[in-house]
């Protein structure tokens, strides 16, 4: 495990605050929790102290067990370092924050799609925890990690874990579900992998769309810069011609574009 960087390392604190605050006053009836929650009906009945939730939610864990805590910042710890590394500075504040803006876009599209299935508030960091992992993992597939009992690829270990994500959501959509918002974990996951551009460093269906859309946008780029070239050949053209003052105000606007590039 890399030595914590600044901003994992305020997390940590952040998040063992917020927990002894949460045990210390509970989570029932109004106070801390209305701020934390990510509550799906409150911010459909747009009730303004569940905004904050919307990143919030992402720095509070269960007060009743302190597991989902503990398991949550040592994941955390184990790989959110190397990706700060990678997204030094406020890149990486960026890059949580989208993964828990995602977790918390997807919740409320879920909650949209089944009001009563997904309307249940949401707390815990586990998104962030998934989208760092999911970098990770995206970064270096091969690494090998060793779970006592056998030792694997990290790229195999994330993807059975969200292949497991994935089987828990759907029995949430069946109405089977555990109550953990798995639909969160994926939301995190595939942030923190399309961050790193994760399609992109593997063989797939998806290389042949990716090289497709590559050649159509260079096919695009190709044709606009014939096409400015000519129109400046044009106007030049035009301006031997007739002089500077015959030029339209679209013209003139294309001509200060061009010498600004």
């Amino acid at each position: 495990m890399m030595q914590l960087t600044p901003l994992v390392k305020r997390i940590l604190i952040a998040w063992a605050a917020i927990w002894v605050v949460c045990f210390l006053t509970g989570t029932k009836g109004p106070g801390l929790a209305a701020w934390l929650d990510l509550d799906p009906r409150a911010l459909a009945g747009f009730q303004l102290t569940s905004l904050p939730g919307l990143v919030a939610y992402s720095f509070a864990h269960s007060p009743y067990s302190i597991f989902h805590l503990l398991l949550n910042a040592w994941m955390f710890a184990l790989f959110a370092p190397e990706i700060e590394v990678l997204f030094p500075g406020k890149r990486f504040g960026l890059f949580l924050l989208k993964a828990a803006l995602w977790g918390a876009g997807f919740a409320l599209l879920m909650y949209g799609l089944y009001p009563g299935r997904f309307g249940n508030p949401i707390i815990g960091g586990s998104g962030l925890v998934s989208a760092v992992f999911a970098a990770s993992a995206a970064m270096y597939p091969q690494r090998v990690i060793n779970l006592i009992i056998l030792r694997l690829p990290l790229i195999h270990l994330f993807l059975f874990l969200a292949a497991l994500n994935l089987l828990f959501f759907l029995g949430q959509i069946l109405g089977t579900g555990d109550g953990v918002a798995h639909h969160v974990h994926l939301a995190g996951g595939l942030a923190g992998w399309l961050a790193v551009g994760g399609f992109h460093r593997f063989d797939g269906p998806w290389t042949r769309w990716a090289a497709k859309s590559a050649a159509r946008k260079a096919a695009k780029d190709q044709q606009r810069q014939q096409d400015e070239e000519a129109e400046l050949d044009r106007i030049l053209a035009k301006i031997s011609k007739d002089g500077l003052p015959s030029l339209t105000e679209a013209e003139r606007s294309f001509l200060e574009r061009r010498s600004k590039r």
